[in-house]
Formats: C-alpha cells, structure tokens, sequence
C-alpha cells in the first residue's frame, strides 16, 4: 500500500476543496478522495446557502410540472448605451410614388408619400391644395426628390398652409433632397407652405417663381436662385447653413425673414432688390454679394455676424437699422454705392468699413460703434458729409493719412430721414 508524508496529504486536501463548490466534480471528488485517504471516508459537503454547517447537499430535482429556477440572476454590466434611433412618423397617405414621372395634371391634398425621384414633365400642372402635408422617405441610396419641369402650383392659406418635409417626426437637414424647379418659365406660384429638412428647400435653376409666405426650414441651404427670375414676399429661411443665395439670377424680395442661419443671403453676378427685410442673428454675414446691382431699402440687420459685405457692387444701401452686429456693420470692397438714411450703431468693431469704389455716405446716423465709427482702408478719398455721429467727435480712421476721409459738414441734430 502506497503511503504520503502527511504535507501531500494536506496539499491534496486543499485542491480537493477548491473543487467542491462545483456539483459536477462530485463524483470524480469522492474517487480522488478515497484513493487518498486511508479510511476511504468521504468529505463532508459544503453547506448551501441559508442551510447549518455541515449539512450534506444533496441536487433535488423539481416536479416534472415546474420549469427549472436560476437560482440567482447575474448582473450584467449593459454595453455603452447608443442613441434611440429617429422616429418616423405616422403615415397615412393617400397617395404613394416611387422614381416617376408625371405627364398628366395631378392634384395633390390630405397626405402624400415620395419615395423616389417624381418628376412633373413639361406638358403637366402639379397643383397642391390647402393643408396638404407631402412626406419624402429615403427607401433606397436615393435622396426623394420634386424636379418640376412643368408647372407648379401650391394654393396653402395662412390657416391652412402646406407642408413638404421628411418621413421622420422631426425633420433634420439632408432628410431629401428638396423640390427643384427646372428650366420652367411658367407661372409657378407657391403659397404659404414651409419647406423642411432637405438639402435644398426649393432650387430655381433656369427658371421662374413666385413665392408668398414661403419658409425654408432646417435644411442645408434654404433657398438656392441660378439663372432664375424670382418675386418673393414674406416668409424666409432660418435655421439653415445659408438661408438664400443667388447666382446669376434676379430677385425682388418683399418683407422676408432671414433669421438664425450660419450665413444669410449670399449673390453673385445677380441683382438683388430688398425691401423691408428682417436679418438677424444669423451667425456669419446677413447680406454678401460679389460683381451684383444691390439695392436694400429698409429694414433691420441686428446681432449677425457681420451686417452687409459687398466686392465689386453698385446700388444703394439706404433707410435700414445695422446694429449690434459682432464685426462691422458696413462693410465695401470696390463697391460704388449710395449709403443714406441709416442707422449704423452699437456695432463690434466698425460702423463702416470702406476699401475703394467712390461711395458716398450721407444724412446717416452713424455712433457708438465700438470700433471706428467710419474706417477708409484704402488710398481713395472717401466723401461722407452731412451725418450725424452721436454726440462726440466723429471716430474716423483714414488710413494713417493715405485714405482722406471728407466728413464736413456735421449734422448737429438727428437727420431727419431718421
């Protein structure tokens, strides 16, 4: 008979218990165990949970009836949490379109869904009616998409207006792709309806439109003109990357709303006519224009970026409040203009910044900029009579004597355009 040194037998003894808490091992336990001890008595089992010490634990099995219990559930430590995916809308529409095109009048009311690219031919009047909401869900790699090569017609009220937007509850930015009039010279009218979450609201290219109480909302750009005619009254963009820009195009706009974009209305080579407008807290500039005939009557530009950048214009800038604007309210850059009857005030660095083109500034109100109230950054003269600057000495800049700024006479009251 083999004999151990009472260590091994105490070494063995320990590895045997690290085994036990595992009911498995229990027989394969009980061979080891007799093999090693000399009486071949069995160790006692460990006690379960709630049970006195040494008490012999036995596996009773549950009534065939009863589904086996845990008998503690392990808690698991959950993954990082991810966001709740975006939640579509309800959808209840009455009519449905995928990628086609319409050669037939159409009229749209109640709900529409656009899955793909519908397209209007040119021979076709699509006319939507009061109170119609029009959803685009993206069902493929396409963005949904409105191309109008015929005629449109949205006839929203102000207690009923139209809706295009997207497929989800709330509509972000690039949801669609938008609505695209195309190479139509027709009368194409759209009435009271907001425009919402697309890449492009609404793109005029070759084309020409009439809008009235139009809003571009929460998309890339709110509103893009290319070779267009455009008369618009009321309504605008906010929330957008650029609210409207102009290419090549002519525009009349009438009392709208530019308001909280990154930038705000933005031309090129076009003319831009703007009456009466409201262009605030947009982030950059509220109204850029490069090589354009600009003439902005009116109005307010107030806590934008900066108020009006123009390079290379001609027109008139006159009767319109600039203050509050981070950087300058005014600012020409080889621009020929006629600035007038404003109110340039309270702005956080110029009132006016002129670089060249032979504008001409009178009967303002131009004060309290934090800045130089009047900034010649060129080498021409600068003529700026009869204005009025607060009531201390005009804060002029004039280029450390390369840029002569004629500012005499100086209105000693309020001008009365004011």
């Amino acid at each position: 008979m083999i004999r151990y040194s009472s260590f091994a037998k105490l070494g063995l003894s320990l590895w045997i218990a690290l085994f036990a808490c595992w009911p498995a091992h229990a027989g394969i336990l009980d061979r080891v165990y007799q093999w090693v001890s000399p009486n071949g008595a069995q160790p006692a089992a460990a006690p379960a949970s709630g049970q006195p010490g040494g008490a012999e634990r036995q596996a009773q099995p549950l009534p065939a009836s009863q589904p086996a219990q845990p008998a503690a559930p392990v808690r698991q430590v959950p993954a990082r949490a991810e966001a709740d995916p975006r939640t579509e809308a309800a959808l209840n529409p009455g009519l449905v379109y995928g990628d086609r095109l319409l050669t037939e009048d159409v009229v749209w009311h109640g709900e529409v869904l656009v899955e793909g690219v519908l397209t209007v031919a040119p021979q076709a009047t699509l006319t939507v009616e009061p109170g119609t909401v029009v959803r685009f869900r993206r069902k493929t790699g396409q963005a949904p998409l409105l191309v109008v090569q015929g005629r449109l017609v949205v006839n929203g009220a102000k207690e009923s207006p139209v809706l295009f937007t997207s497929g989800f509850a709330t509509a972000a930015a690039g949801d669609w792709q938008g609505i695209m009039l195309l190479g139509t010279e027709k009368k194409n009218v759209l009435e009271n309806c907001r425009v919402e979450g697309a890449q492009t609201a609404l793109e005029v290219l070759f084309s020409n439109v009439t809008l009235k109480n139009v809003l571009a909302e929460r998309s890339l750009v709110g509103m893009r003109f290319q070779d267009g005619l455009v008369s618009m009254e009321g309504g605008g963009a906010t929330g957008c990357d650029t609210g409207v820009s102009l290419l090549e195009s002519e525009s009349t706009l009438r009392n709208i709303s530019v308001v909280g974009n990154r930038q705000g209305v933005t031309a090129i080579r076009s003319s831009l006519y703007l009456y009466e407008g409201n262009l605030s807290g947009n982030q950059g500039t509220a109204i850029t224009a490069e090589g354009s005939r600009v003439k902005l009557q009116g109005g307010a530009l107030l806590s934008n970026g900066s108020g009006v950048s123009l390079v290379g214009c001609e027109g008139s800038v006159t009767g319109a409040k600039l203050a509050k604007n981070r950087e300058s309210g005014i600012s020409l850059t080889g621009s020929r203009m006629r600035v007038s009857g404003n109110r340039i005030t309270a702005n956080g660095e110029n009132g006016l910044l002129l670089h060249d083109g032979a504008s001409v500034v009178w009967d303002n109100a131009i004060y309290e900029n934090a800045g130089s109230d009047l900034y010649n950054a060129g080498t021409e003269e600068v003529r700026a009579p009869g204005n009025w600057w607060g009531t201390s000495s005009p804060r002029i800049f004039d280029n450390n004597g390369r840029g002569k700024v004629l500012y005499l006479p100086v209105l000693g009251l309020w001008p009365q355009r004011q």
